[in-house]
């Protein structure tokens, strides 16, 4: 439908960047006019310093819909999602760090021999622990924490263009709420304090988290095993076999995002298809993060707004 393109691309138009205090800030404001405009009451929520967009009333809701809408920094190398392939997973991540654990180790013996003889053991040891650990942090850094990224349309402003166009397609009658998480980019530290600050909705409510949605070919779902026992469970499941997603037991697709601080979290990505992954995700962190399918969000919200209606 041509409101959720003209809603996705307004929110990468007009906040491309949603990393500083008032980025975000600025983008809730938006945000919130929306939500109201639809008729829905909106607050935000300061859990530990982290500011959540609460729409809706999540104490009453049987399910939240969430996403993160802070956005990621550039990466220089991509934040590659192998949810299916654990052994290519973990190859992938050594394949990053190995590469940098050499080169400070090979920088600390340079150190410690440029000393020379007169240096005693304890201070060569000292300085080529020093550099070793620079230079790594150092890389680190460099590697996945460097400058703002002005292209972040997968991940999250396609997670954020759905939750926004669910909660304007659907009335205020309780049933659904929506969050807009902070500093998930951070460490999913938004939703972990708002996790803490309400034990009764980390335990006993069901949480359909929306990450990178916007890039793939075929829907697929994480969920933990708590979120089976939920009654409204069944009805997501049916929802979401409509849209043929793929759905796995959160021990067997790693999605790493907000559900995870949730009991009964599911977690929903897009994937495109790989002959040695099985499933992944591409290019987000990167300048390459340029493509999300308004279409992927468009068929992600009308079958979830099926299954509000249903329950």
């Amino acid at each position: 439908m041509r409101a959720v393109q003209d809603l996705l691309n307004e929110i990468n138009d007009r906040f491309p960047v949603r990393n500083s205090d008032e980025q975000k800030a600025a983008f809730r404001a938006w945000a919130a006019e929306r939500a109201r405009k639809a008729g829905h009451t909106v607050r935000e929520e300061n859990n530990e310093g982290h500011v959540n967009l609460v729409i809706g009333d999540p104490d009453r809701a049987e399910v939240i819909f969430t996403a993160h809408c802070d956005t990621p920094r550039r990466s220089f190398q991509p934040n590659l999602m192998l949810p299916v392939c654990a052994p290519l997973r973990y190859a992938y991540m050594f394949a990053n760090v190995v590469p940098m654990l050499a080169i400070s180790i090979f920088g600390g013996w340079l150190a410690q021999r440029a000393l020379g003889e007169d240096a005693s053991r304890f201070v060569r040891r000292i300085v080529m622990l020093g550099v070793y650990t620079a230079l790594y942090l150092g890389l680190f850094l460099l590697l996945f924490r460097g400058p703002a990224n002005r292209h972040n349309k997968n991940d999250n402003t396609s997670g954020t263009a759905a939750v926004l166009t669910l909660a304007e397609r659907l009335p205020a009658s309780g049933k659904a709420a929506w969050i807009l998480f902070d500093d998930e980019e951070k460490g999913k530290k938004g939703s972990k304090a708002f996790a803490a600050a309400h034990p009764e909705i980390k335990t006993g409510t069901l949480v359909v988290n929306m990450d990178c949605v916007g890039n793939g070919t075929r829907f697929l779902a994480s969920v933990a095993e708590g979120a089976r026992s939920d009654p409204a469970f069944a009805a997501l499941e049916k929802a979401l076999a409509g849209i043929d997603t793929l759905v796995y037991p959160a021990a067997k697709a790693s999605m790493n995002s907000d559900q995870r601080n949730f009991d009964r979290g599911v977690g929903l990505c897009a994937c495109l298809p790989s002959r040695l992954a099985k499933w992944y995700v591409p290019r987000i962190h990167t300048v390459r993060d340029t493509v999300a399918s308004w279409e992927n969000i468009d068929t992600l919200a009308a079958a979830l707004e099926g299954f509000v209606r249903e329950i």
